[in-house]
């Protein structure tokens, strides 16, 4: 072999063990991007994201404050999330509805939110309110029945969708 063979192989040396490799893992796994990036056992995978003894104190979602504005036309909703995973996540959405003076309120997240592995979050929801005859007051924040949520996130390029399926359940 002549020496401009061997220096025109050298580089791509690391290029071909790199692909070889990333494609065997796919290979043995049929291809499917799920099983080669979590493995066979899901739930083991999600293991090492949540552990098993959190260090969050209380509730991961927390409502802490909220307020009427654009003159009663609009409700604003603070919350801070406590995050239990061990990884950064990235809310991509998050809605919620309610019911207030006979009528359905949704709350959505105007933007998407980071939050820091087992750290914490203020997002501020914000929806508008049903016209309304009288002067609307707002009742206490804890007795607000919360319905329909539906929450996109984003782990690692990773997209989880978690939506309320009526019954108390989720989906």
């Amino acid at each position: 072999m002549s020496e401009q063979a061997v220096r025109a192989i050298v580089p791509i040396i690391p290029l071909i063990l790199i692909f070889g490799c990333v494609g065997t893992a796919f290979a043995t796994h049929d291809w499917d991007v799920q099983a080669t990036l979590v493995g066979e056992q899901p739930f083991e995978a999600l293991g090492r994201l949540v552990p098993a003894e959190s260090n969050v104190d209380g509730e991961v979602l927390e409502f802490t404050d909220f307020q009427l504005a654009d003159n009663g036309t609009k409700l604003m909703l603070e919350v801070t999330l406590h995050s239990p995973v061990n990884v950064p996540v990235t809310i991509k959405e998050l809605s919620t509805e309610f019911a207030l003076a006979g009528s359905t309120v949704t709350l959505r997240l105007p933007q998407e939110v980071e939050v820091p592995a087992q750290g914490s979050a203020s997002l501020t929801l914000a929806g508008s309110l049903p016209e309304m005859q009288d002067t609307l007051t707002v009742p206490p924040l804890e007795t607000f029945a919360f319905r329909g949520m539906k929450l996109t996130l984003d782990v690692y390029g990773i997209q989880l969708k978690l939506e309320e399926s009526g019954q108390g359940g989720a989906r």
